[in-house]
């Protein structure tokens, strides 16, 4: 057994490994100062500054093809816990009806059943219909929403214009805890799994004065120029580092893994407007196309990565991932044996980690994304996706189109080859089709959004794009 001195008392490497999970909130895959894809280096901000977040990238391993299970906060979180599709989950947007099963296994249950002595913990932003505790939560803040994180949404000047807090968005107190937290599981030898769901970067804009200051005397961006948004950037940041220097101030390079990524894509621009899906002028995703509540590549593809034993730093897989396949990952890991819960739609890329070129065994629909509902920030229809391959298959319910992408070469969506590649267009759509009608996904005629007026009425602008 190995033994080290750590803040007066005896540290030991336990067989079982520990997990940081740092879920972030609304925060886009082009918004860091390092690129999510080495291949497209213009693909970062151009005044956000995340030194700290840039460092996990290269002592880990980012992949370019990291996906939120959902365009929206809630239902990726309830993806992240269970392993499954908001589809499967019946829960694909937080305002209306929650059709959600919540007897589910979780990531701590699921842990707990490879070794009784996991610590596990989640602080910050829940946003899930039960209690923490149900699913095997030592510690936890209780059923959290965007409220607890300063979201004011009805005072529009606060909520865009920006305001100075000492903790803003809790960043500097749900990392101190964390740390807490896990130097408490050492000290008594305990294995341990901690989630750190920031409420940042969600609206409001909030940050510290010190950051605001930093940030005004850099010169603003093309692509980024909102000081309010890049201050509560470089604060959520500042955490991250913090977070990366107690992980090497415990030594736990050899025996954790710390797991980094977003519920969703970011804003598609600032203050948030009423858009109706007609084309932005120059999005905040770019290269990617619009963003959070839409099912383009800025509303789903987000900053994910992972670092730990044996991953070969600065490494970069093209893999498609997403949120549900976490659980079964961390259950790999861990050395879960047993069957793991029925119906996941995860899977683990655990392989992955030590041979980035490996391809993860996935059903044939491949991944499925579903959002039946009108909303008049975003593209203002119901759509569904799903991407095979290296193809994404878009269809809108109402105006009864589909639209065939190669996300691959082209991540901005630009060329829409459903008519060149017809075919393929039909295979998906009838995987889409398989797979929707065998989880008994919500319908868009279910959505409230569809009974408060809509009735399927064709009210988006997002083909002008397309049709010009």
């Amino acid at each position: 057994m190995l033994l080290c001195a750590f803040g007066g008392f005896d540290l030991y490497a336990k067989t079982s490994y520990n997990f940081i999970l740092v879920l972030t909130d609304d925060q886009g895959w082009s918004s860091l100062s390092a690129p999510m894809d080495k291949s497209l280096p213009e693909a970062k901000s151009d005044f956000h500054y995340t030194p700290n977040i840039d460092a996990l990238l290269e002592r880990g391993m980012r992949f370019s093809h990291g996906y939120a299970s959902a365009p929206v906060c809630s239902p990726t979180r309830y993806s992240v816990q269970f392993g499954k599709s908001p589809a499967r989950l019946r829960y694909t947007r937080v305002l209306g009806d929650n059709g959600a099963d919540h007897n589910q296994v979780s990531i701590p249950q699921l842990l707990k059943a490879v070794d009784p002595d996991y610590r596990c913990a989640h602080f910050g932003k829940w946003h899930i219909s039960a209690d923490p505790e149900r699913y095997g939560y030592d510690a936890h803040d209780g059923r959290t929403t965007n409220k607890e994180g300063g979201f004011t949404m009805r005072d529009h000047d606060r909520e865009w214009g920006g305001y100075v807090e000492e903790d803003p968005k809790r960043v500097d107190s749900l990392t101190a805890r964390a740390i807490d937290f896990m130097q408490g599981s050492i000290k008594n030898k305990k294995p341990f799994f901690v989630q750190i769901s920031h409420y940042a970067l969600h609206s409001d804009l909030v940050y510290s004065e010190d950051t605001f200051a930093t940030t005004s005397l850099r010169e603003v961006g093309q692509l980024h120029h909102n000081r309010a948004y890049a201050a509560m950037v470089a604060d959520l940041d500042r955490s991250i580092g913090r977070l990366l220097e107690a992980f090497d101030t415990m030594d736990l390079a050899e025996n954790t893994y710390l797991i980094f990524t977003s519920d969703n894509g970011g804003m598609p621009c600032l203050p948030m407007q009423i858009n109706k899906g007609a084309p932005y002028a120059k999005g905040l995703n770019s290269p990617l196309l619009r963003g959070k509540w839409d099912l383009t590549e800025g509303g789903i593809r987000v900053p994910f990565a992972v670092m730990g034993p044996k991953i070969k730093p600065g490494d970069q897989s093209d893999t498609p991932v997403i949120s549900y396949d976490l659980l079964p990952t961390i259950a790999e890991l861990a050395g879960f044996t047993e069957a793991l819960p029925k119906n996941l739609d995860g899977r683990s890329f655990a392989a992955v980690l030590n041979n980035s070129d490996t391809l993860i065994t996935r059903p044939k629909e491949g991944l499925v994304f579903h959002f039946p509902h009108y909303n008049i920030v975003g593209i203002n229809e119901p759509h569904s996706a799903i991407r095979i391959g290296d193809y994404k298959l878009l269809r809108f319910y109402s105006s009864g189109r589909e639209l065939l992408f190669d996300v691959v070469n082209d991540p901005g969506e630009s060329t829409d080859l459903s008519i060149e590649k017809s075919v393929l267009k039909a295979h998906m759509g009838a995987a889409l089709d398989l797979y929707l009608e065998q989880v008994n996904a919500e319908k868009p005629e279910d959505s409230n959004s569809w009974k408060k007026g809509n009735f399927g009425g064709v009210k988006t602008r997002f083909f002008e794009r397309y049709d010009n």
